[in-house]
């Protein structure tokens, strides 16, 4: 999750009585599950601490590009690699666009290059743990949009409660410092916490979108999300005329590889294996894996109220979640 790829764990999603078999519905475990899934953390939660050494030298508006192309140029080789074609841009005889690439393109934009800018933007003004708790209340924003917009998504008492207690959490991280007026910082709250919004908006629109294989989707995904990026950079921040120094470079490249690339691949392997159930403890470990290395490398403190903020946070995506785990 930060940071991952735009594709979320989705608790909303309609139960499919065709999905391949699963840790969850009988299918078989194996412990390359459990190395996938720290792999992810690993690379998820390490991402916060990756953007903040990215954007002290790379606008966020080009740290987002070149993240999405890099993550593009990586798909779009393993797509050849397997022979994995993408659908056809245009209906066939006509020159209208196909209507699956209208929907991977409002994925592009609005679960990959507007979130990625958005905490990119935040990583200059927050500490790494503040932007990952941000990160992890997405199932938050979810489980109240699918009540909002998806009929039979109602919230029960349960994960109203769970809800209820994550924007608890949240008001307590974003409270202390809008008191305080530093406009800058909330600023940077407020992004952060649009950024999550708009993952849980990409979970409606993914619920929505037709299927396609997953390096296909992944890729489709990555390459209108960098074309969108492109176009808004080059209208709001000028061309960076210099090579960036190293640190800010790799950081950027490893982001586009490991979080949004091979983290877009990893995610959906693992979900097909073991079930979203499995892999939403990403959701509870990646904010703590990003609070630890932000403190132990980056040398951050993010404060009580951070703490708290975090253990609120995730209380309330259990409640919310629960519901999987029990059946």
């Amino acid at each position: 999750m930060p940071e991952d790829p735009g594709y979320r764990v989705s608790m909303t999603a309609p139960s499919r009585t065709d999905s391949p078999p699963t840790a969850e519905n009988g299918g078989s475990r194996s412990p390359l599950d459990w190395l996938v899934l720290a792999a992810l953390v690993i690379a998820w939660g390490s991402g916060f601490a990756g953007l903040k050494i990215a954007v002290h030298d790379i606008a966020p508006a080009w740290n987002t590009v070149i993240r999405l192309w890099v993550a593009t140029g990586l798909l779009w080789t393993l797509c050849a690699a397997r022979g994995e074609a993408l659908p056809a841009l245009l209906v066939k005889g006509t020159r209208r666009p196909a209507p699956v690439w209208l929907w991977y393109a409002a994925l592009g934009l609005v679960g990959l290059s507007l979130p990625f800018f958005l905490f990119a933007y935040s990583a200059g003004g927050l500490p790494s743990a503040v932007n990952a708790i941000c990160n992890g209340s997405s199932p938050l924003f979810t489980a109240l949009l699918s009540h909002l917009l998806l009929p039979g998504e109602k919230l029960s008492l349960q994960r109203a409660s769970g809800v209820g207690l994550g924007f608890v959490g949240l008001l307590v991280l974003v409270g202390p410092r809008m008191a305080q007026g530093g406009s800058l910082e909330v600023l940077a709250l407020s992004a952060a916490l649009t950024g999550g919004l708009l993952y849980a908006a990409s979970n409606i629109i993914t619920g929505k979108a037709p299927r396609v294989g997953a390096l296909a989707g992944a890729l489709m995904m990555c390459l209108m999300g960098a074309v969108f990026a492109t176009v808004l950079a080059l209208l709001t921040t000028p061309v960076p005329l210099v090579l960036p120094p190293a640190p800010a470079l790799i950081s950027v490249v490893a982001l586009g590889v490991f979080s949004t690339a091979l983290g877009s691949v990893g995610y959906v392997w693992l979900v097909q294996r073991r079930g979203p159930v499995f892999m939403s403890m990403s959701i509870y470990l990646a904010p703590l894996w990003a609070t630890g290395l932000g403190v132990l490398l980056l040398g951050e403190r993010p404060g009580w109220t951070a703490f708290a903020a975090l253990a609120l946070v995730l209380a309330g995506v259990g409640l919310t979640t629960w519901r999987g785990v029990r059946r």
